[in-house]
């Protein structure tokens, strides 16, 4: 009996106990409003909260929450979650009530004011923080148009969606007090849900991020209710995590602040006629023009309503117009910015070989062209990079400023770039990023330059400004100019002598003379802190007026003394088609985070610069002074011998070459305190490996590389170490006890079988070959196994046949 009552009364209790769990957990879901947190209360936690006497201290309240959490976490029990989250909007409403008061009652204010100061000071978790409602059609247009909104446009069955979440969550609970005091939102919208909303905004690909700002009357300034545009997307090129999130929405701040982000676009509507002109050069400054794949409704509907009205096969083009518009602000100082509509044009963006533009239904991004008035030489001018803003803004005002074709003096040279004609033996101030200026100076002489001369203008002109570096184009007349690139040469001499151990070289006036002798007009490439101008070697009018020989001087020289190296540039660094096999690339790893240490590597970096280029250009001097001094021997040995005429006039004529352009080595550097790292399948080094103060060699090509010092340690950003893998890469006569070890690029193999470098990179080929060379080894080792065997023994009396016979009496 007794059991029996023992088992009723703690089942009874059990049940009580659990009817009292239940109970407490589903009141405050109910209680509690079902929506998020209102923006102005998300952060604040009353201090004190009485609810009949059994809730104390929110303090303790959120205590306990995050103790309930840490065990749900533990139970894998979601749903506890919610139920937190739940006690925290109840805490919220329970403090308002109180701190309310009474009105009327001036004791009620002033604990109503205590008690709001103690609000304040409680903070949520970050980690509790619920994220914000998601927003539906029947209240996207109200939220947007109150304040700058990123939104986050995703499917719950998209696995990009999934690896964005906790990104995108974490972003929001680390700036979401920023978010209150810069006036921005961050908000989503489940587009299976709101699937007529998405379809509204011309989502058509997820997660899909963008940027809403209220419209504004244009006569007032005042926000119009309910109405709000489109006017930027997330960039493509960022990498999306919490950070970059963050600093874009500062970003967008600071220009819808400043106004750029809403005002209206300076894009003016080109019609045909005038289009016509400005493809003729008809016109008094430069024209930048965009051409879309639509029609003018298209876009004048898009213009007025703030939303996607181009055609579905154009997803981008609204995105593209946004970035257009602003650009569009951005060049008025440089250009007209101007929209042609090919789909109501489609004569003229045919003629222009943009076909592809008037169809409709085709699927193409729009095109921009920029003009120039004819008296310039060369008309049109085609943007070929990424649709970004900053880099279309430089390409207008790059081409802007080349085409005036400014004439420098050699002080107007200092006033454009950071020309020095002597550097000192130690490290510069950082100035990081660098601004890496390269100045490519049409060097002429005012007395005897013809038209036919300048008429290579204009197509250097296009040559530089299809350059990825910050190349600039002048013209220079002055012969201090001349004179302040000898004086570069000589500080070089004294610059490169850091080894104090080593013999001071000698300023060398014939190997000078070699290497910039030149007829005039001529080219002259400046560089920003660098004492290293080239000079166009031209020896015959039609030197400088040979476009192809120009544009492959400028494209040898367009690098900057020593720049970062991101994926975008390489593809310029490093090409499989490069005609040079033995040009090199050194790339340095620094760290930006340390200034001292950055200034010191980008010390290094120019030290190793200056001295390869020196001694290279020393090395192939020389070479040209024994190869004349054998080529005298041999004639003058044929004129001993009396050799016939022909012969001697034959070995007279017998040039040879100039090769101071050969062998040329580029310097880069990675900094690793970067985020991003270099992302390419052109570039298949592992950058992961390597820290600040390393250095690895690479050939042009892109299938060697060199990571180790002639010794077979570890390369480093060091010109004592630098300098002789380079010589030893030169020639490798010039370093003695050179350990140089090259490394195929992408090799899968290390270690001790290096060996198969050389076969894999051969390709299918190289297998091939081993495969029968090992088939070749196998077959001889076992022909003469079996040989062996054979003659075991010593000789053995045999048949006829071969057999082993024994003799019988």
């Amino acid at each position: 009996m007794s059991i029996t009552l023992l088992i009723f009364l703690t089942m009874t209790m059990k049940l009580t106990f659990e009817y009292v769990t239940l109970v407490s957990l589903i009141a405050p879901s109910v209680l509690a409003t079902p929506a998020v947190i209102p923006a102005n209360e998300q952060q604040n936690v009353p201090a004190k909260v009485q609810n009949d006497g059994d809730i104390a201290d929110a303090a303790d309240l959120l205590k306990d929450i995050n103790v309930n959490k840490a065990v749900d976490a533990k139970d894998s029990k979601p749903a506890n979650k919610n139920v937190a989250e739940d006690d925290v909007q109840e805490v919220f409403k329970e403090a308002e009530k109180k701190a309310s008061g009474n009105k009327n009652d001036k004791k009620g204010k002033n604990e109503a004011t205590k008690e709001k100061a103690k609000v304040e000071k409680e903070k949520v978790p970050s980690d509790l923080l619920p994220m914000p409602s998601q927003l539906t059609m029947e209240d996207f247009d109200k939220e947007t148009s109150r304040q700058l909104s990123f939104v986050e446009f995703y499917s719950p069955y998209c696995s990009h969606c999934k690896a964005l979440a906790p990104v995108w969550e974490k972003a929001y609970r680390e700036f979401h007090e920023d978010m209150k005091k810069l006036n921005i939102q961050m908000r989503q919208i489940n587009c299976v849900e709101s699937g007529d909303l998405c379809e509204r905004e011309e989502i058509q690909f997820y997660p899909n991020l963008k940027l809403y700002a209220p419209l504004k009357d244009p006569k007032t300034g005042e926000l119009i209710p309910g109405k709000s545009k489109n006017v930027d997307a997330y960039p493509r090129s960022l990498s999306r995590t919490a950070e970059n999130f963050k600093k874009y929405m500062r970003n967008a701040v600071a220009e819808y602040n400043s106004g750029n982000i809403d005002i209206p676009s300076s894009s003016q509507l080109i019609g045909a006629d005038e289009m016509l002109k400005i493809i003729a050069g008809d016109i008094e400054e430069p024209h930048f023009i965009t051409f879309f794949p639509s029609t003018d409704h298209e876009w004048a509907s898009s213009e007025s309503t703030g939303k996607n009205k181009f055609s579905k096969t154009c997803p981008d083009c609204v995105d593209i117009k946004n970035v257009w518009d602003k650009l569009s602000n951005h060049i008025l100082s440089v250009s007209r910015a101007g929209h042609f509509n090919c789909q109501t044009n489609p004569s003229i963006c045919k003629s222009l070989e943009m076909p592809e533009l008037t169809r409709p239904g085709t699927r193409s991004l729009p095109k921009f062209v920029m003009f120039l008035p004819k008296s310039v030489g060369k008309i049109r001018f085609d943007y070929k990079d990424e649709i970004d803003l900053d880099k279309m803004k430089a390409f207008a005002n790059r081409l802007f400023e080349n085409s005036q074709f400014e004439t420098l003096s050699a002080r107007g040279i200092t006033e454009v770039m950071d020309f020095v004609k002597n550097l000192p033996g130690e490290p510069l101030d950082t100035y990081y990023p660098l601004n890496n200026v390269v100045s490519m100076v049409y060097f002429f002489d005012e007395k005897s330059v013809t038209e036919e001369d300048k008429a290579i203008l204009p197509h250097l002109l296009e040559f530089v400004t299809n350059s990825p570096f910050n190349v600039h184009l002048y013209t220079g007349k002055h012969e201090k100019i001349e004179k302040n690139v000898q004086t570069q040469a000589e500080s070089l001499v004294d610059f490169i002598h850091y080894n104090k151990k080593e013999p001071k070289r000698e300023f060398n006036k014939a190997m000078y003379l070699a290497t910039t002798l030149t007829s005039k007009p001529t080219l002259l490439v400046f560089k920003d802190r660098a004492l290293m101008t080239t000079v166009y070697q031209s020896f015959a009018p039609e030197d400088i007026r040979n476009s192809k020989k120009l544009e492959k001087f400028v494209a040898e020289n367009q690098f900057p003394l020593f720049n970062e190296l991101t994926s975008e540039l390489i593809p310029h660094y490093f090409n499989s088609d490069i005609e040079e096999k033995g040009d090199k690339v050194v790339v340095a790893f620094i760290d930006s985070s340390n200034e001292k240490e950055t200034s010191e590597a980008f010390y290094n970096i120019s030290l190793a610069a200056h001295e390869y280029y020196y001694l290279k250009k020393e090395y192939y001097f020389n070479d040209v002074i024994k190869k004349r001094e054998a080529k005298d021997d041999r004639v003058a040995k044929l004129k001993q011998s009396n050799a016939d005429s022909v012969r001697v006039i034959k070995e007279l004529r017998e040039e040879v070459p100039h090769l101071f352009t050969n062998s040329e080595v580029l310097f880069t550097f990675i900094d690793v305190a970067k985020q991003d790292k270099i992302r390419s399948s052109q570039w298949k080094i592992n950058t992961s490996k390597f820290q600040a103060g390393d250095a690895i060699v690479i050939s042009r090509d892109n299938r060697y590389y060199w990571d180790q010092n002639v010794g077979g340690n570890q390369l480093t950003n060091d010109p004592y170490t630098l300098k002789p893998l380079l010589l030893s890469l030169l020639d490798s006569s010039l370093v003695e006890n050179s350990k140089a070890v090259t490394k195929l690029v992408g090799s899968p193999y290390g270690g001790v079988l290096r060996f198969m470098d050389r076969v894999h990179d051969k390709g299918l080929m190289g297998y091939i070959t081993l495969a029968v060379a090992v088939y070749i080894v196998v077959f001889a080792i076992r022909k003469l196994s079996k040989k062996r065997r054979l003659t075991k023994g010593g000789r053995q009396s045999v048949g006829i046949i071969g057999n082993n016979m024994p003799k019988n009496d």
